[in-house]
């Protein structure tokens, strides 16, 4: 028999990184996919006197290996060409920390959009298009600001284009993808290059009462694929886009920009993310080149959000 107080009050492990600010979005991805069958919840915090880096902390309710979790670190990192951060791991007292470190995050209201875990389900506010995402997912890290961003990006386009064809890529847990099925019914492209948010997607898809479209279906909904950039025949059959949204990192970003904009309708729009404002003019530069032209910029703390368009 299992005792209840083992139930309500698991074994509680917090991860603590220390992470450059610029490696933060993608070490919360690394965190998610590392430990998605365990819903890891994950916060940074400001660390005093140190503008470079921030302490990221993740808790669980399973004894991580830590040694699969550096390797995952140490892969992105050299990938990124950076020294990877060093990630130490302590048994908490007994209490359910991730139940507590969920209370403790807020909803998030952006433009149209009202983002709220389901502890925070009765204080949804009147005229918001209300969107689930458990805790681990929509808040916390870096990523609450590009996702932030790319939010107002997303509601003032919803009030100047009617769009056919939208594009989600590098979707992560989807909540971009849905904000726009909440509003556009048309079918959405999301794509990520890692299954597991793919599949996390898709769960987040179903929980907001968006159709999960299967690959071959039309009409409106999401269809979620996993995909390396462009490589998926979905993406490319439903090309050109009217808008594509892409919140990921500021070097693949720059390498993206030929299939990006050759993937857009000339009258289409861009919404770029996950770059830190220092990185700001080097991604403008890629896509200045292919024509683009900034129509406007949402700054939250050292972060920033691009929306770019063809057009004077």
């Amino acid at each position: 028999m299992t005792d209840n107080k083992e139930l309500s009050n698991p074994k509680t492990w917090k991860i603590s990184i220390i992470s450059p600010i610029a490696f933060l979005p993608a070490l919360e991805e690394i965190l998610y996919a590392t430990y998605d069958d365990e819903f890891p919840s994950l916060a940074a915090f400001e660390i005093k006197g140190d503008t470079d880096n921030k302490l990221m902390e993740c808790y669980l309710n399973i004894e991580p290996d830590m040694s699969i979790l550096q390797n995952n670190i140490e892969n992105m990192a050299s990938v990124m060409g950076i020294s990877a951060p060093n990630a130490d791991v302590e048994l908490l007292e007994e209490k359910n920390w991730v139940a507590e470190s969920q209370k403790m995050l807020k909803p998030i209201t952006a433009g149209k959009f009202h983002l709220y875990g389901s502890h925070d389900a009765d204080s949804i506010p009147e005229g918001k298009l209300a969107i689930q995402m458990e805790a681990g997912q929509a808040f916390g890290t870096g990523s609450h600001e590009t996702t932030n961003g790319c939010l107002l990006a997303i509601s003032d386009l919803c009030d100047e284009l009617n769009p056919a064809s939208i594009l989600d890529l590098g979707c992560g847990s989807g909540v971009l993808a849905i904000a726009m099925a909440k509003y556009w019914d048309i079918q959405i492209i999301a794509s990520d290059i890692d299954p597991v948010s793919v599949e996390t997607a898709k769960d987040n898809i179903r929980m907001n009462n968006i159709t999960a479209l299967n690959e071959g279906e039309n009409g409106s909904g999401i269809l979620a694929v996993t995909s390396d950039g462009y490589e998926h025949d979905a993406i490319k059959s439903n090309a050109p886009y009217d808008i594509t949204v892409a919140n990921i990192l500021a070097k693949p970003l720059q390498m993206l920009a030929p299939d990006i904009t050759s993937h857009l309708k000339d009258t289409g729009t861009l919404v770029l993310s996950g770059l830190l404002q220092t990185q700001e003019d080097d991604v403008l530069g890629a896509y200045k080149k292919h024509g683009w032209i900034l129509k406007k910029r949402y700054p939250i703390n050292e972060w920033v959000t691009l929306v770019l368009d063809m057009n004077e």
